[in-house]
């Protein structure tokens, strides 16, 4: 069997659903290729004796490309939005801490001591010269603010949201725009104001400054970000969404075996071979699969570019999502939840408390948490069955919340490669990455490996991916137009 499309895209994750259903909304003929029995990739949502269990994101951060896709789908009364302001924990010695997230926090935290305090406050007035080369993050946090500063109060973020060894980690691709705030500007914090003037501003500081001519006053950084948030029914509500607009266009237990291109200057068709032994041909091909993946179809085509692909490492995850009743829990699960420093030595990343965070997440007199989980140095964690990662991680949460018993429901998902991992020379790699494509007619990459670190991201990847196709096939400069302003 072969089936002829203008673009073939691979990869049901939400990159290329949402890449997919943009270019359908566009007249171009598309064919979005999954392996899986199911669309979504990592997102996906349990429903079950009135708990809902996510597998992977538990409360994003909705910006403008992400919020704009939810509104074409009709599911804003689907959306429910999350406290910005509520409360979140450090992890230090066993005890949770106030999470300093206002100049004022920071003064008062017990997290670092008056030494590191001062280092926070002096960075202003400082004239800071970054190292030629690129640092890694926690090479950039020692110089500035000390090792408090990155013990307790940067590891336990960025681990939540990357997975990540902040020694590893490269600041020109983990926060690019913090890096360049201290190279522009003498000083992280002045480059951040500067930035802020210019084009942060949220829309209620906006709008105070244009009626009544005040300084804004003084509020906490998340006030400064994209609204919190999810879906009655799960975050997959939106990936699930996707997928019924897509209808036969998405075609899932559809594992790709090969690519095969047969460009030949400006004329340019690609041949995809799934291991079903079906074909289809496309003028264009976007790559929504993983790094690793990406590698594996473009190795007999594009050698080079696998090699730059398969150096990506990834990092191993584990989800368990566990329901008690209230009466088990002793701590009020008054907040967003706790993160848990790498030098606490836990499994523990993050536990977020679901229950609290949005109604309709645990049945009544119930409650519903969530714990990100990584193994500990060279440890096969994800190897260890369901219920005994489950056991260990339930025991380190337990004895911080004061939990009794067992849970009355339990889910675990184990993600062997969840994030790529933005290490020391990675942005470097990705320009040689960009390069080497533009060699190859009618490829496009759409993977978060780029610079991808949540949903939203992976949205605006999507769009960018769609107005990429959109040009190649010369469709116009009217509907490029159009997806370049989603």
């Amino acid at each position: 069997m072969r089936i002829d499309r203008q673009t073939v895209v691979i990869g049901g994750g939400v990159t290329g659903l949402a890449c997919a259903y943009r270019l359908r909304q566009l007249g171009v003929s598309v064919a979005l290729l999954e392996a899986a029995e199911r669309a979504g990739g990592v997102i996906e949502t349990t429903r079950r004796n009135g708990f809902v269990f996510e597998a992977s994101t538990q409360c994003p951060r909705f910006p403008r490309a992400l919020w704009d896709l939810v509104l074409e789908l009709g599911l804003e009364k689907e959306f429910v939005s999350a406290d910005p302001r509520a409360k979140r924990f450090v992890l230090k010695e066993g005890k949770l801490h106030p999470a300093p997230l206002s100049p004022w926090g920071l003064i008062k935290t017990r997290l670092v001591g008056i030494g590191c305090k001062v280092r926070f406050i002096a960075e202003p007035f400082g004239n800071w010269s970054p190292p030629r080369e690129e640092e890694s993050l926690g090479d950039f946090v020692r110089r500035k603010f000390g090792d408090e500063a990155l013990d307790f109060l940067v590891d336990p973020f960025v681990a939540s949201v990357f997975f990540g060894d902040p020694d590893q980690m490269g600041m020109d691709s983990t926060l690019p725009d913090v890096a360049r705030w201290e190279r522009e500007c003498g000083s992280v914090f002045r480059g951040g104001i500067k930035s802020r003037r210019t084009n942060g501003k949220p829309a209620a500081a906006v709008e105070r400054s244009a009626t009544d001519n005040q300084p804004a006053p003084r509020v906490p950084v998340t006030d400064f970000l994209p609204p919190l948030g999810s879906f009655k029914t799960g975050f997959a509500a939106l990936t699930e969404t996707l997928a019924e607009r897509l209808d036969d266009s998405l075609l899932l237990r559809a594992r790709v075996e090969s690519l095969c291109s047969t460009a030949a200057g400006s004329e340019a068709r690609w041949r995809v071979r799934l291991q079903s032994g079906a074909e289809l041909t496309a003028d264009s091909i976007v790559l929504a699969a993983p790094a690793y993946e990406a590698a594996r179809m473009l190795k007999p085509v594009a050698p080079h570019l696998t090699c730059l692909l398969e150096a990506i490492p990834y990092a191993p995850l584990a989800v368990v999502a566990s329901g008690y009743d209230r009466a088990q829990v002793r701590h009020s699960l008054d907040g967003f939840g706790f993160n848990v420093p790498r030098r606490e030595g836990l499994h523990t990343i993050s536990c977020t408390w679901n229950s609290s965070l949005f109604a309709g997440r645990a049945p009544k007199d119930k409650i519903l948490i969530t714990t990100l989980a990584r193994p500990l140095g060279n440890e096969a964690f994800l190897d260890k069955a369901p219920d005994e990662i489950a056991g260990a991680v339930e025991g380190e949460v337990g004895r911080v919340l004061g939990i009794s018993g067992a849970p009355v429901e339990r889910e675990v998902w184990k993600h062997r490669q969840a994030l790529p991992q933005f290490r020391v020379g990675h942005a470097r790699r990705i320009v040689e990455v960009r390069e080497t494509v533009r060699g190859l007619p009618g490829l496009h990459l759409a993977g978060n490996y780029f610079d991808g670190r949540s949903v939203g991201h992976s949205a605006e990847i999507a769009g960018s991916a769609a107005e990429d196709v959109v040009r190649f096939l010369n469709l116009g400069a009217a509907k490029a137009d159009e997806v370049g302003r989603i």
